[in-house]
């Protein structure tokens, strides 16, 4: 049983892996935000070096991403307003997601397994997911909007590149792939 709810995640995963772009260029928005704010504040020596590169990855990647797609800073605003909008049922869906998860799990695998307790936070389960899949696409819609038609098909092209290079690195650690997106 353990390997077909693996292999129904990595079915379930497809789908979050069309966001990345969308989150990417809204946690891009936030890392500049924030480093615009604390310009003046130098580094703290003290912070742990893994965190400070990963602030300048994400940063850097982020620059990128904004310079390919040229947003004006009315569309920089929109954006930085829909991820402000919905970054707190973001937070709570995940968590609802991940405790739900774990509810299921320890239903499984308890020394006593009770199926309709099992049914049941399965049901709860994909409600979490189901929500969390709604919120995902109303943003990626409300995204959506504020791009150009011409900066969509950049945004377009850059999706497609992400999700070759996430399926690439599956392949290399010798994981299944799951189901093609048809985007």
């Amino acid at each position: 049983m353990k390997v077909s709810l693996t292999k129904i995640e990595r079915g379930r995963r497809a789908p979050f892996a069309s966001a990345l772009a969308v989150l990417a260029l809204l946690l891009v928005l936030q890392v500049s935000q924030a480093r615009a704010q604390s310009a003046q504040q130098p580094v703290q020596p003290d912070a742990p070096q893994a965190v400070q590169q990963e602030g300048a990855r994400q940063h850097g990647a982020g620059n990128a991403l904004m310079k390919r797609l040229n947003l004006t800073p009315e569309q920089r605003e929109r954006l930085r307003e829909i991820r402000r909008q919905r970054e707190t049922e973001a937070r709570e869906l995940t968590r609802r997601v991940r405790l739900a998860r774990r509810a299921l799990d320890e239903a499984i695998y308890a020394d006593t397994v009770d199926e309709a307790l099992v049914e049941q936070r399965t049901r709860a389960l994909s409600e979490a997911q189901a929500a969390a899949l709604r919120l995902r696409a109303s943003t990626e819609l409300q995204v959506r909007s504020v791009l150009t038609p011409e900066q969509l098909r950049t945004f377009r092209q850059l999706r497609r590149q992400a999700q070759r290079q996430q399926l690439l690195r599956r392949r290399l650690r010798g994981e299944q792939p799951p189901p093609p997106d048809e985007n």
